[in-house]
Order: C-alpha cells, then sequence, then structure tokens
C-alpha cells in the first residue's frame, strides 16, 4: 500500500450559475489545472502526494486527513460547502488538525474576502487605495459628496472576478445605479464602489513568510480592446478563452517600467502582504490613476498558481522553474510545522 506523506488538497469546481448572472461557468474556471501541476511538482521533489478533493466538511475528511497524517497539505480549498467565504475554514479545520499547511492563516484569508475592510487597514497603514464606499441592499443609492464619475462597481465579498463585467465601470448616476441593483441581485451582498483609476494595471507576486520577495511585476496590456470595452480585466477577460477580452488583456512580465516605479510598486506590493497577514505566497493588484499615482486595488492571498497562470510567469521571471516555486511554498509550510512542534516540545 502507498505511504503517502503530504496531501493536495483542493475544492472541486463549482458548476452552477446563479439567476440573472452575466458571468457563466466557463472550462478555464472548471479545469483545476494547478492540482495535477503541483502533484507532478512534489513527486519530483521526492514526495509522495495524495490528491484530494473535497466538497463539503465532513468525518470522512477528518478521517482521511487523520489516517495520512501528512508533513503537510498543499491548501488549494478556495470555499467549502459551496461558500467562498467559509474558505478559511479549511485553514482553521488543518489549524486544528494541527496540520502544516501551505498558504495563509484562517485570518487572513478571512479579511482578503473583504475589500472593504482590506481598503481601511491599507488606508491606515498609509498605503493608497482608490476612493470608494459601501451600498449595502435596501440602502438608498445616493452617490457621497465628492466622489467623481467615472466609477467602479463590484461585489464586496466575491472572488476570481465574479460581479465584474462590461457594465462595472459606470459614468452616469443610472448606469452606477443599475450595477449596484445588479450586485445586490445576484450576489446578494453589499456592492462596493470605487472611483476608477484609468491608468496601468500592475499584477505583483510575493512570495514568503517574514522577509517576503516580490517576484516580479506584471503589467496588463489593454490597447487591444474594443473602444467600448472598459479598460479592466472582467469575468470574462480571466476565464472566457475564446472572447476578445481574454485575447485583449495581455500580461507583460517583466512589465517595462522605470526602475523607480519598479522600486515603488514593490514596496506598496510588499507592505500590503505585510499588513494584511499573508504568507508563503500572494498577489498585489494596482492601478495608476491619469496622474501615474499608484493605488491597490486588491490583495490576493490565494492566487491561481497554475502553470499558465500570472504568478507562475512572475515565478519564471524571477528565474525559479514551476517545480521549485511549488517545492519551495511546501518547504515553507512544513518549517512552520517544525518550528511549532519544537516550541511544544521544548516544554
Amino acid at each position: 500500500m502507498t505511504q503517502y506523506d503530504c496531501v493536495v488538497l483542493y475544492n472541486a469546481a463549482a458548476i452552477s450559475e446563479r439567476e440573472g448572472c452575466e458571468e457563466t461557468v466557463y472550462p478555464a474556471n472548471i479545469l483545476r489545472e494547478e492540482v495535477g501541476a503541483i502533484e507532478e511538482s512534489l513527486r519530483e521533489g521526492g514526495f509522495r502526494p495524495y490528491v484530494l478533493a473535497v466538497e463539503n466538511f465532513s468525518k470522512d475528511l477528518i478521517y482521511t486527513l487523520t489516517k495520512i497524517s501528512p508533513k503537510f497539505v498543499f491548501n488549494l480549498c478556495e470555499e467549502i460547502n459551496g461558500k467562498c467565504e467559509l474558505e478559511m475554514c479549511v485553514a482553521g479545520l488543518l489549524e486544528l488538525m494541527g496540520i502544516p499547511y501551505t498558504g495563509s492563516d484562517p485570518f487572513a484569508l478571512g479579511l482578503a474576502l473583504n475589500k472593504f475592510h482590506v481598503k481601511q487597514i491599507l488606508r491606515s497603514a498609509g498605503i493608497p487605495t482608490a476612493r470608494g464606499y459601501l451600498r449595502h441592499p435596501g440602502q438608498k443609492l445616493t452617490v457621497p459628496r465628492g466622489m467623481r464619475f467615472p466609477l467602479f462597481v463590484k461585489p464586496a465579498r466575491q472572488d476570481a472576478s465574479l460581479g465584474i463585467n462590461s457594465n462595472s465601470v459606470c459614468h452616469t448616476p443610472k448606469q452606477l445605479e443599475k450595477q449596484i441593483l445588479y450586485i445586490h441581485e445576484v450576489y446578494e451582498q453589499e456592492a462596493l464602489v470605487e472611483e476608477y483609476l484609468d491608468g496601468r494595471e500592475f499584477n505583483v507576486s510575493v512570495v514568503g513568510g517574514r522577509s517576503p520577495e516580490v517576484l516580479a511585476v506584471s503589467e496588463i496590456n489593454f490597447s487591444g480592446l474594443p473602444d467600448d470595452e472598459p479598460r479592466i480585466v472582467s469575468y470574462r477577460a480571466k476565464w472566457d478563452e475564446e472572447s476578445v477580452m481574454y485575447n485583449s488583456t495581455v500580461p507583460i512580465c517583466p512589465a517595462n517600467i522605470t526602475k523607480r516605479l519598479e522600486n515603488r510598486i514593490k514596496d506598496i506590493a510588499i507592505r500590503s502582504y505585510q499588513c494584511i497577514g499573508c504568507r508563503d505566497y500572494a498577489r498585489v493588484d494596482m492601478r495608476t490613476d491619469f496622474r501615474g499615482s499608484l493605488y491597490v486595488l486588491e490583495v490576493n492571498p490565494n492566487p491561481d498558481i497554475s502553470p499558465k497562470a500570472g504568478f507562475a510567469r512572475a515565478a519564471r521571471a524571477a528565474g525559479y522553474s514551476y517545480s521549485e516555486i511549488i517545492l519551495r511554498i511546501g518547504d515553507a509550510a512544513m518549517k512552520r510545522g517544525a518550528e511549532i512542534a519544537a516550541a511544544v516540545y521544548a516544554f
């Protein structure tokens, strides 16, 4: 019988669609290409991984993890029980079971999903974010004084660009009201409204724990988009591989930027990473306004790490092979486990 020493834990992709939703399911966001690639990388590193798909919390899940008693879990779960807001609970379960795991802890995972709270924390630390406000279902759809059109609307607690489409950039109060109501009715949550930043967009991949480092700065080239499409990475631009949006939002990695701008981006990325409490790996997204000032859009503690995704592209730009960066992440989890064990047994 095979003796496994680590687990690749992932959630089966959800294929259900919300009624009235413009963000339909595409093959690219059903297939979890990173699962097989990570399994292969771990095998190359001398591990014996067990791949475990999970949809719901269950006694079987706990029993399987207990029976294997892995050195670490490579945690790829982005939702559980069909809810992305319970993603943090998977990490919490592993904490309670005393199993080392990759990626951020429950607090950081839960915090990062609340985009408005992230904005508040970053701004309190002196990290620039776009001006914005929350609009809860049932609230009067007024625009606070000082907010300037165009405005950008997205769900306040959602992942994978869900809720972001061609109507997300609003130029009039009527368009704004329609898009806010779309978020309220389809996603059943508050809408986050921000001033739209009509500048360059950068994705910054970061790795590490106490002393994080930036792998590379990537820029999204929007020049191929049709004139009537907003310059954003919408849900279709991220997942619909047959769409003009997907094929016209081309990443350039490393970005063609000055050393001064690169240093500024790296500084903001690392400070954001540390502010939210990320560890092992994450991605920080930024944009500039028309003056070139930088603002953080989001901090993503569980970005796509499949071989074709931006994080792997940044790793290659930094001189790492895919296997090397995966093994580095796994090694970080094992070292944490060893540190905790040493602290416990010291008494």
